[in-house]
């Protein structure tokens, strides 16, 4: 009996105190992993809605810039005091109808148009009859303008952008409101990889968690402190950290401790049963391997994401060990993350790249004459780019510096812009203004500082007679030399109010009378060169004019 079985117990002894110990490593091994990707989750959301928001507010400023909107409130603002119903009606059914037609260019649910009081005048959007008109909107829980709004809809996100009238007077305010619900939840879930939350004022307000832990999760929040740590859910482990604030309102993310722990924990009890069915004798060598075998593949894998963090290099891949399934299966898992990163990263450009075409769509769009002006400068001024053979990188801030370079025209006066006949001298100070004034607008963007130089200086000339600054030859950065050939040709081949267009040779002529003054001798070379290739600038009698 007990005397033949005390051999095998003191046998077994050790290897019992090794396998706790090797489970216990394994376990804390996880949770430090577990919370590494909880913060390089934080990161990479904090960063991807951050970009997401300054694209927002880039298209809630250039919706309120719309001259059409902003000309409606002001008469809204105008007639407000009638007691005619059906004016009331009229004007705000024209805040409507022009909300209406915009609102499927903006990435929120609803887009709203109040006065300077707060009060309604419009929505529009998937989400926008949630806001009657007349109702006052509530205030934004933010210091600095955007926010989350508080209402009996639930909890929405918004940026908002101020309707300025030509006197610089604030005639009402526009938001863009996204609402902060299961389903935005869930998108982060996507980004993330881990559950969500959206807790507001200490209560849980939506979320990814399943229905059983959602009152778990909401006794517990008093006893989170900084939002960071590990809570019980239902008898499961789950370490939580906060991604984001806005206000009182706060975004958790929180994964399982327990759920990536237990199938580790099930093959590692069942590797350590068969070693001691085959020789107790071995236990303590093989628990050691073993040991070592989880431990380095988790801390190469730690490394490997704390790398990918602090270098920000999202692209980079992370090779699975082959030394465990679950291992290799979170490898996957992560690799699968940063390419979800990635795509959003490509999301993100490609709505900067809209953001910007849409603001030279807006300029454009207050002359008839000058429409698609700043499409056609990019086309040339980047075609004369590859003909100098400059680098992509260059080429890339030439496209959006020539779709941009008239930006600053935004401020000036449209009787000015539309005016029929040549400008007089005084007229023709305040326009030179808009070289300076659109700098200024692109200065306040930081992804557009490399922008700012083509913007203020397309005006300047080799023979120091431009403006604003009288810079001569090669202090004009290259850039601002081929904007300012492509601009001047896209310019007497168009029609304007006050005169019609000049066929491709005769600009071309034109440009050759001026090199060494007004134009850059390399530039209009490059420019005669891509002719040819770009027909929209073609005409038939072009190449004989041009050899003559």
């Amino acid at each position: 009996g007990f005397k033949a079985t005390l051999p095998f117990m003191v046998g077994a002894a050790p290897f019992g105190v090794i396998f706790g110990a090797v489970v216990a490593m394994s376990r804390a091994q996880v949770r430090q992993t577990v919370l590494q990707h909880l913060e390089s989750s934080q990161r990479v959301v904090s960063d991807i809605q951050a970009r997401d928001r300054r694209g927002l507010r880039l298209q809630a400023e250039g919706v309120a810039d719309s001259p059409t909107l902003k000309a409606a409130v002001d008469t809204w603002v105008a007639e407000r005091k009638t007691t005619d119903p059906s004016v009331r009606q009229q004007l705000h059914n024209t805040i409507a109808g022009e909300l209406a037609r915009i609102a499927d260019r903006v990435n929120a649910d609803a887009i709203i148009v109040t006065d300077t009081s707060r009060h309604t005048l419009a929505a529009a959007g998937r989400l926008g009859a949630e806001w009657p008109v007349d109702g006052v909107l509530p205030a934004v829980a933010s210091d600095v303008g955007d926010g989350v709004i508080r209402s009996d809809h639930g909890l929405f996100l918004t940026v908002t952008a101020p309707l300025l009238v030509a006197d610089g007077s604030v005639v009402g305010t526009l938001y863009l409101a996204s609402s902060l619900d299961d389903a935005f939840a869930a998108r982060l879930t996507a980004l993330a990889q881990t559950q969500t939350a959206i807790v507001s004022r200490g209560v849980l307000l939506a979320g990814t968690l399943p229905e059983a832990k959602r009152a778990a999760f909401n006794a517990a929040l008093p006893a989170l402190g900084r939002g960071e740590g590990t809570v019980s859910l239902d008898d499961e482990t789950y370490a939580v950290r906060r991604l984001l604030d806005f206000g009182d309102t706060s975004l958790f993310a929180l994964a399982s401790i327990d759920e990536s722990a237990r199938q580790a924990l099930s093959n590692m009890t069942t590797t350590l049963a068969l070693i001691a069915v085959g020789a107790l004798a071995l236990a303590l060598l093989a628990s050691i391997g073993l040991a070592h075998t989880l431990s380095r593949p988790i801390g190469v894998l730690s490394q490997s994401i704390h790398d990918i963090a602090e270098s920000r290099d999202f692209e980079h891949r992370i090779t699975p060990s082959g030394s465990s399934l679950e291992l290799d299966a979170l490898t996957s898992t992560f690799n699968a993350l940063m390419a979800s990163v990635m795509a959003a990263e490509a999301e993100t450009q490609a709505a900067y790249t809209a953001a910007i075409r849409g603001l030279a769509a807006t300029l454009d769009a207050r002359d008839p004459y000058t429409a698609g002006h700043s499409e056609r400068v990019s086309v040339l001024s980047v075609a004369i780019g590859r003909e100098m053979r400059l680098p992509e990188g260059e080429l890339e801030v030439l496209r959006l510096g020539a779709l941009l370079h008239d930006i600053g025209k935004i401020g000036v006066p449209g009787e000015i812009l539309r005016k029929p006949a040549p400008l007089t001298a005084e007229e023709y100070v305040i326009l030179q203004q808009h070289t300076v004034l659109g700098a200024r607008i692109l200065g306040q963007v930081p992804f557009l500082a490399a922008h700012v130089p083509i913007v203020e200086l397309h005006h300047e000339r080799p023979d120091g007679m431009g403006y604003p600054h009288g810079l001569r030859g090669h202090d004009i950065p290259l850039a601002a030399r081929i904007v300012h050939v492509a601009d001047a040709f896209d310019a007497m081949t168009t029609a304007r109010a006050y005169r019609l267009e000049r066929p491709s040779d005769e600009a071309v002529l034109e440009l050759r009378s001026c090199i060494d003054t007004e134009f850059d001798r390399d530039v209009v070379q490059a420019l005669v060169a891509v002719l040819s290739e770009l027909p929209v600038f073609a005409t038939s009698s072009f190449p004989e004019r041009l050899s003559a």
